[in-house]
């Protein structure tokens, strides 16, 4: 019966990620069909990396013809911000085998990492529950740029290029179902206003990294602040 549950959760928790999972996938597949990459390389850039933006940036670096080392480093560059999730989660999956942790970690999206921060606020996370959650996005993933390939050149450059609104879209989603309190506000604000403020400075993919670590570090403030005034209301 637990087991049911666990597996009833997970799905419930992806299949809102794999609804937005499957068309951006799937938009990936078209344009790197339409930009001259091989199907099969296509295909296993989603299967290997599983990175999102990331894999739309490499398929721009590789059309480009830009040289290994800056392909590699703008990827990891674009990537870095997976270390704070790692770092953010790393607790939730301490006792946890060295095998399941790489396993997790693999899938670790921001979507899957929005999402799991919840879930670990509620319940301890268990193996079976991450297991489903992670591949069953990740599976979607893979599956849309397989349907992507599939289609092709059929598709206009235009068309796709709409598909790709629903990244944002799933962004937007997963911040008004979360928690709206004050603090959580305020750093959504703060981060987002960062993250804008380096993207028209050209500062690259470090505006993700500026838009967490402000929109963290100023909402934990926040909650300092507010539960401070309520102790110190409490006994005035």
């Amino acid at each position: 019966m637990m087991h049911s549950s666990q597996i009833k959760a997970a799905l419930q928790d992806a299949i809102p990620i794999m609804t937005a999972y499957f068309p951006i996938g799937m938009t990936f597949g078209i344009l790197s069909i339409n930009n001259g990459i091989a199907w099969w390389i296509t295909i296993l850039i989603s299967v290997c990396i599983y990175a999102g933006g990331a894999q739309f940036m490499l398929v721009g670096l590789a059309i480009s013809n830009s040289s290994p080392v800056t392909t590699i480093v703008t990827v990891i560059l674009v990537n870095l911000r997976h270390v704070l999730y790692g770092t953010t989660l790393g607790p939730a999956f301490q006792k946890w085998s060295e095998r399941n942790k790489w396993l997790v970690a693999f899938g670790l999206t921001d979507e899957v990492f929005a999402v799991t921060s919840c879930r670990r606020q509620e319940n301890p996370l268990t193996p079976l529950y991450q297991f489903i959650f992670t591949f069953a996005c990740y599976g979607t993933w893979v599956a849309g740029t397989v349907a992507g390939v599939g289609i092709g050149k059929t598709v206009p450059a235009s068309i796709s290029q709409v598909l790709g609104f629903a990244l944002p879209a799933l962004f937007l989603a997963l911040l008004f179902l979360g928690e709206r309190s004050a603090a959580h506000v305020i750093s959504a604000i703060c981060g987002a206003l960062m993250a804008i403020i380096t993207t028209l400075l050209h500062w690259g993919s470090f505006g993700i990294i500026a838009g967490a670590l402000s929109g963290a570090t100023i909402g934990m403030l926040m909650k300092v602040i507010l539960a401070k005034h309520r102790y110190s209301s409490y006994f005035s």
